[in-house]
C-alpha cells in the first residue's frame, strides 16, 4: 500500500529541501518537520479506544491510541537521522534500530547491509526511515533482513521522495509493506539517483564525506 502525504505544509517544505542552495542546518530542520508530518498522517491508522476523563468540572469522553508505544523506528544511516528525529517527536516512546547499508555506484547497484542492530520487533510496528527510495535495492535488502530477525505486526517505510521503479520493486518483493512518501517521481539517472529529486540527502544534511 502506497500513501502520498500531500498536505500543503509538507509540499511547501519539500520544495525548500529541493533547493541546491539550502544550507545543511535548514535542510535538517526541514527533514525533521517532514518526519513529524508523515508521523501525524500515519497515526490516523493506529487503533484507538474510548475512555472517560475526569475534568475539574465533570466527565468527558476521550480516546487513547492503543499501539503508539509498540513502535520501533529503524534509522538507515546516515541520511535518515533528521527524519527519525521528527518521527521520535511524535512517538517519543519508540525503540530505535540502526542499519548501515552500502550501495555500489554501478548498475545494477548491488547492496550490502554491513551493520544492523534492532531491538525486539516481534509484534511491533516497525517503521524503516530512508529519505530517498530510488532503485529499491537498498530498501528490499533491509526489509528482508528485518523479516529474517522476527515478525513485526506491521512493516512500514517512511520516505520523502520515491521513484516509481523503487516502489514497484519493494511492493513486488514485500507486498505487505506500507509505504509513506511525499512525492513519487518517474525517472532515475544513470547513477541511480531520483530525477528531479533533491540530490544526495545525506550530503545535503551533513556535508560530503572525505575520500
Amino acid at each position: 500500500m502506497i500513501n502520498v502525504v500531500s498536505h500543503p505544509l509538507v509540499q511547501e517544505e519539500l520544495a525548500k529541501l529541493r533547493s541546491p542552495g539550502i544550507d545543511s542546518a535548514d535542510f535538517r530542520r526541514g527533514m525533521i518537520k517532514i518526519g513529524r508530518w508523515i508521523s501525524y498522517e500515519f497515526a490516523e491508522t493506529l487503533q484507538t479506544e474510548e475512555f472517560e476523563v475526569e475534568t475539574p468540572l465533570g466527565t468527558s469522553k476521550g480516546i487513547r491510541i492503543k499501539d503508539k508505544n509498540d513502535f520501533v523506528v529503524v534509522n538507515v544511516l546516515r541520511a535518515a537521522i533528521p527524519l527519525v528525529d521528527g518521527i521520535l517527536r511524535v512517538f517519543p516512546n519508540a525503540k530505535c534500530g540502526v542499519v548501515g547499508a552500502w550501495r555500489r555506484d554501478e548498475p545494477p547497484f548491488p547492496v550490502e547491509v554491513n551493520y544492523i542492530k534492532l531491538p525486539e520487533i516481534k509484534d511491533k510496528i516497525v517503521v524503516v526511515s530512508d529519505p530517498m527510495l530510488a532503485t529499491g535495492n537498498t530498501m528490499t535488502k533491509i526489509l528482508k533482513r528485518i523479516k529474517e530477525t522476527d515478525k513485526p505486526s506491521r512493516l512500514v517505510v517512511f520516505s520523502i521522495i520515491a521513484a516509481e521503479e523503487g516502489l514497484k520493486k519493494v511492493s513486488s518483493e514485500h507486498p505487505e509493506v506500507e509505504i509513506y512518501t511525499c512525492a513519487i517521481e518517474k525517472e532515475l539517472n544513470p547513477d541511480g539517483y531520483i530525477i528531479p529529486g533533491l540530490g544526495d540527502a545525506g550530503d545535503k544534511a551533513f556535508g560530503k564525506p572525505c575520500g
